[in-house]
């Protein structure tokens, strides 16, 4: 019993040492999804992700700007981004992540939202898992004139990873407007339907003399009245 400690420390403490230096070590799922927002005009903004979302109210050279977004959860691979610009002027939004794997199936996106201007909206992936990147483009919507607008486009992206993903969404108002939209980026598990089981012959003959028998019985019923 005496000898119990001695072994303990021989190979527990090494095994222990080994897990808290694995667990140092292991990469994080994603990276952090990160919002840059430029006009061109040598004004840039940019704001990362929390475990609440982005949340921001203020302004960007002529565009005041209200913008909240979600966390990625379930099959989301971008946080849900809500944005709205009030202004004159040309805004480009990117919202980006890295470090995706191999997806299951296909990277769908969607917007929704109303313009004063035009807008337009994009999709992108980049093999070498770049923040930001556009180097292979997925699928785009728009560009969307002035009123309410909608879209929807999907795209795979047969890589095993890591990778990145980016939205950019370009916004041009050359008058005073408001430009508001709402965006997902997702992975949508592929569901298969249910196919009904169909009896095998042997099982449908016995069932058809069945009913042919119920028919007959019916008839006669019909005759005897």
């Amino acid at each position: 019993m005496e000898g119990q400690p001695k072994i303990l420390s021989k190979w527990v403490l090494p095994l222990v040492a080994v897990g808290v230096l694995g667990l140092a070590s292991a990469p994080s799922a994603h990276g952090i999804p990160t919002l840059s927002i430029s006009d061109g005009l040598g004004h840039t903004l940019n704001l990362s992700s929390s475990s609440s979302g982005i949340t921001y109210t203020g302004t960007l050279g002529n565009f005041s700007l209200n913008i909240t977004s979600g966390v990625a959860t379930g099959d989301a691979l971008l946080p849900g981004l809500n944005f709205s610009a009030t202004g004159t002027g040309t805004l480009t939004i990117l919202l980006s992540n890295t470090s995706f794997g191999t997806l299951a199936g296909s990277i769908s996106s969607q917007i929704s939202g109303q313009t004063s201007g035009i807008t337009a909206f994009a999709t992108f992936a980049d093999a070498g898992n770049r923040l930001f990147s556009t180097s292979t483009l997925l699928s785009k919507d728009g560009p969307y004139t002035s009123g309410a607008f909608s879209g929807t486009a999907s795209a795979t992206f047969p890589v095993p990873g890591p990778f990145s993903l980016t939205e950019k969404i370009v916004i041009v108002q050359s008058v005073f407007g408001t430009t508001s939209f709402g965006t997902t980026i997702k992975d949508p598990v592929v569901t298969v339907p249910t196919v009904p089981t169909v009896p095998d012959a042997g099982a449908t003959a016995p069932l058809l003399g069945l009913a042919l028998l119920g028919i007959g019985l019916a008839r006669r019923k019909l005759i005897a009245l």
